[in-house]
């Protein structure tokens, strides 16, 4: 027995096998417009049929009934609302809220704007015609922020451009300015990392340093002559306050390579001679020349050695030495 169905029953039989809710939760997420001055909330809930409905809330109110919504636009499973940036606040919430024909609940997603946050490496110093390199890094932001350079603080409105001696490289949220030939005077000083993005805008100085080469040459130089002036201190110092120290030194240094030593000795003599008993009075008379290279230092020694010897025997003869001793 065959039925009849209707063309109602089996337009309801093939719109029923083809309803497909999305199997995922929607995914939110925010940009900056290509003006760089507004917000874009994005949501989409992709793999449903027929497309799900998408609303953006914020504090529980919808965003298409708000002022401050410039647009609202809605494409197959993705829907997005583009903001006024003069009303967000950091760590302002959106929610994204899902709805579709076969299910009952209302999943939802978030987005937290936030304003850019920074760091960068410790101060740099650059040796002037050397190439240095300054970086700038975002930790935090929603949405991604825009990075450029200034100067400095004295011309806070004038942006760096690459070219020439200046090359600036940005990877994902990374942005780094590599300065060749480093000039004194122009090149040092302050520049300021700036980020922006529709919340709002963070800046941060980074420093650079730009010194003469060091000289090594002058400086082994200064060393080695601050040494010598050391040792020809010490050595005056020395001979100063113990100028035979130094001689005596040379005596034994020199003993081997033909310097002469003169060594004068007195000592009784056995004739028991007036003369030399009158040397005999003192206990032991010594003198000692050293003569490196010149004999003239010995012979002087030697002439005024005579020369008292003479003296003695000039005032006092051997004759008038006994009958004094005969006499006593």
């Amino acid at each position: 027995m065959m039925t009849n169905s209707s063309p109602a029953s089996v337009s309801d039989h093939v719109l029923s096998s083809l309803i497909d809710p999305p199997q995922a939760t929607p995914k939110c997420w925010a940009e900056t417009s290509s003006s760089g001055l507004m917000l874009q909330l994005f949501c989409s809930w992709p793999g449903g049929y027929p497309h799900p409905t998408l609303h953006w809330r914020e504090e529980g109110q919808d965003l298409e009934n708000s002022s401050w919504v410039i647009s609202s636009t809605s494409s197959s499973d993705t829907h997005v609302e583009t903001l006024n940036s003069s009303h967000l606040a950091h760590r302002k919430v959106f929610k994204c809220v899902g709805s579709h024909v076969v299910k009952q609940e209302q999943p939802a997603c978030t987005v937290e704007i936030k304003l850019p946050s920074l760091e960068s490496d410790p101060p740099q110093t650059c040796f002037v015609g050397d190439n240095v390199t300054l970086t700038c890094r975002v930790t935090e932001s929603t949405p991604a922020a825009r990075l450029s350079w200034l100067r400095d603080i004295t011309q806070p409105e004038v942006e760096i451009q690459p070219g020439g001696r200046f090359l600036i490289a940005q990877e994902g949220n990374v942005s780094r300015l590599t300065i060749q030939n480093c000039s004194q005077g122009t090149d040092g000083g302050c520049y300021v990392c700036k980020a922006q993005n529709p919340v709002g805008l963070r800046e941060l100085f980074v420093c650079l340093t730009v010194k003469q080469p060091v000289n090594i040459v002058g400086v082994v130089g200064a060393v080695v002559v601050l040494s010598i002036l050391a040792v020809l201190t010490v050595t005056g110092v020395v001979l100063y306050y113990n100028p035979l120290l130094c001689l005596r030194g040379a005596a034994f240094r020199n003993a081997d390579s033909g310097d002469v030593l003169v060594l004068v000795d007195s000592e009784d003599d056995e004739e028991g001679k007036g003369s030399e008993e009158a040397l005999s009075s003192c206990a032991e008379h010594e003198a000692m020349a050293l003569v490196s290279g010149s004999r003239a230092q010995a012979a002087h020694l030697n002439h005024l050695m005579e020369g008292d010897d003479d003296e003695l025997h000039g005032g006092v003869s051997p004759q008038q030495v006994r009958e004094e001793t005969q006499g006593s």
